[in-house]
């Protein structure tokens, strides 16, 4: 099972690592899959499997995967696995804000895909923006529940996914939950 510990990023170099996209595609189906070969996340991403097998060895370079040779069938069988779960970025590395920019940019195509689809059948997306007046404690209890029914759901998905990695029904979702004071106040107001 992976390791519940929190990889902490501090450097421009694992920063660029983690932030590059089909890396960020090979982690979420590797933290799903618990292991992969090259091969398998080939098929699975559609990407050949020399690009793979390149984006591989630099996560592994950076930790967020390894080896994983109990569960290859031979020496030369390369099986890699998931590390950690989670990382966290250090705020005050240069090019830190750019860690978030795949969830925008993934936050924008679905707001977008609801204007340009007009009410064709897609796929289940939803979004929503609310706002509260939390003390401090409140607010990290309420992420704690939040984090506790994303856990439930998180592992029901994931045994269903592990086992059957290759079910078309089964799409990757993105959850992206954010918690934090705003400052309105100081807010720029864009002009009419």
């Amino acid at each position: 099972m992976l390791d519940e510990t929190v990889l902490h990023i501090t450097d421009p170099e694992t920063l660029r690592a983690m932030a590059h996209p089909l890396r960020q595609r090979i982690l979420i189906e590797l933290n799903v899959r618990e292991h992969a070969r090259a091969a398998d996340l080939a098929r699975s991403l559609d990407v050949p499997a020399n690009s793979i097998s390149f984006h591989l060895r630099v996560l592994a370079k950076h930790h967020f995967i390894e080896e994983a040779p109990e569960l290859a069938r031979d020496k030369r069988d390369r099986v890699w696995k998931p590390v950690v779960e989670r990382f966290q970025v250090d705020r005050n590395l240069a090019g830190a804000e750019n860690a978030i920019d795949p969830y925008l940019r993934w936050l924008r195509a679905m707001f977008l895909r609801d204007r340009e689809a007009s009410g064709a059948q897609d796929d289940f997306h939803e979004g929503t923006a609310s706002g509260a007046f939390f003390t401090r404690d409140e607010a990290e209890q309420m992420t704690a529940e939040v984090f506790a029914v994303m856990e439930k759901w998180w592992d029901r998905t994931g045994a269903a996914k592990r086992a059957d990695p290759d079910d078309p029904e089964r799409k990757f979702y993105q959850v992206l939950y954010a918690v934090g004071p705003r400052d309105l106040a100081r807010e720029p107001i864009p002009e009419d």
